[in-house]
């Protein structure tokens, strides 16, 4: 009996775009799972303190850095049980990265203020968290 193969390419593409913030965390089942995002995120900047530095002869001390940290915003609704048990998980993970286009991962930090709330009429589950990216490097952004 012979079977004919036809060769099978496939595309893999990043599924990360610009309207979208992928996620990705430890699970306390030691895997990696992930959460695309889309759509419906806020983002806002903080400005962290200036670093400053005292010249010799200056009576004032001149800001040499003042780095921005971007917070963002992210909301999944319309989620099972199951989803929303497991997305819950990600407040309790000790390794967040959110996933860029390229594959790269940047950590980044869940607040502890998130919203995981039930809408009682269908039975769907929302979500709401609050991301903190990396400082941005103030001479290079």
């Amino acid at each position: 009996m012979g079977y004919l193969a036809k060769p099978l390419t496939l595309r893999i593409e990043h599924c990360v775009r610009q309207d979208a913030i992928y996620l990705r965390f430890l699970s306390p089942l030691g895997t990696w799972p992930g959460w695309l995002f889309q759509g419906d995120f806020d983002t806002k900047t903080d400005v962290a303190e200036a670093s400053d530095i005292a010249t010799a002869d200056s009576r004032a001390n001149v800001a040499v850095r003042r780095a921005g940290i971007d917070t963002l915003t992210v909301r999944a609704g319309d989620l099972s049980e199951a989803q929303h048990r497991a997305l819950s998980t990600i407040l309790d993970s000790p390794q967040v990265y959110q996933q860029l286009a390229d594959g790269t991962r940047l950590p980044v930090l869940v607040a502890a203020n998130a919203s995981l709330s039930r809408t009682s009429s269908d039975g769907k589950y929302q979500v709401e968290l609050e991301v903190k990216l990396p400082a941005r490097n103030a001479l290079t952004h």
